[in-house]
């Protein structure tokens, strides 16, 4: 997959627009990948189970892929690992996020 690191950086760390808030299953409304890695952290089992399961479902990497415009992320988020340990999730945003601002 080819993709370049520069249009991620734009697309990807930047606020997105009121009509692509991403709102998740307990009320929080958000707008950019910083905060999507904080929310998630703070989700409890139950709640990012909603939003991820080993069986296909993935709402954040599907926001991450189609609003966000980062196939890369949204790949890497639906890898077995991610899927399963909330926490590894969230791990594998804020490198991601790291990553950009360093490019």
């Amino acid at each position: 997959m080819h993709v370049d690191p520069q249009e991620l950086k734009r697309t990807t760390l930047e606020q997105v627009p009121e009509e692509s808030v991403f709102s998740v299953c307990r009320g929080d409304r958000i707008s950019n990948l910083r905060d999507l890695a904080n929310c998630i952290e703070s989700l409890s089992p139950e709640e990012f189970k909603h939003h991820v399961s080993p069986e296909g479902r993935n709402h954040f990497a599907d926001w991450i892929r189609e609003v966000l415009k980062n196939p890369l992320l949204a790949h890497d988020l639906n890898y077995p690992i991610n899927l399963n340990n909330q926490q590894h999730y969230v791990t594998t945003i804020r490198h991601h996020v790291k990553w950009l601002e360093s490019v």
